[in-house]
């Protein structure tokens, strides 16, 4: 898994040693709210839920990078690819920010490079994101970079509907590659 670099943010494999700062995003109840994860108590679940990650890179179920600031090298999320269980030829993806970075256009500038990547790094078929219904802004970011609504559905323990959304390699390849546009560097 190499290292991806856009304007502002280098992402790279999650480790060990970013389990203080994946602890304090995810023991955010605020920041939780918008994920189908738990809250997690210590700096040790982190620690656990970062080795799962990298046991699960080893098989190609899952591509943990971590998001730091090009500038500082400050470690501020996670944006985690993963095999969808329900689907053998897809990928899905969940992202996490320290909220301290929400609304500055992180989730926007990172998403496209991690569309190139899964299509042409995992050579996945499908990709997809989930979002809340009232996550209106991560709604339009998925829109943006060829993301189609493809269902709603309820989940239980969840308090509001889930919008999934998918873009396909044949989009991917037809909208992105065939136009001539590239992920801007």
């Amino acid at each position: 898994m190499n290292n991806i670099s856009t304007k502002r943010f280098n992402l790279r494999k999650i480790k060990l040693e970013d389990s203080k700062d994946v602890f304090i995003i995810l023991n955010d109840k605020e920041t939780v709210r918008y994920l189908n994860l738990s809250s997690i108590d210590s700096e040790e679940d982190a620690k656990n839920l970062i080795k799962n990650y990298l046991i699960d890179l080893e098989k190609r179920k899952k591509f943990p990078f971590a998001i730091c600031k090009k500038d500082s090298d400050e470690f501020i999320g996670v944006f985690l690819i993963k095999l969808d269980l329900y689907d053998e030829d897809c990928f899905e993806f969940t992202i996490y920010i320290n909220k301290k970075y929400w609304n500055q256009g992180v989730y926007s500038e990172i998403l496209p490079y991690m569309v190139e990547f899964a299509f042409e790094e995992i050579k996945t078929g499908n990709f997809r994101g989930f979002v809340m219904k009232n996550n209106k802004i991560s709604a339009r970011v998925l829109i943006k970079n060829n993301f189609i609504l493809e269902k709603e559905f309820k989940v239980e323990g969840l308090p509001e509907i889930i919008q999934s959304y998918l873009i396909t390699k044949e989009d991917y390849y037809n909208k992105i590659k065939n136009e001539g546009r590239k992920v801007e560097k």
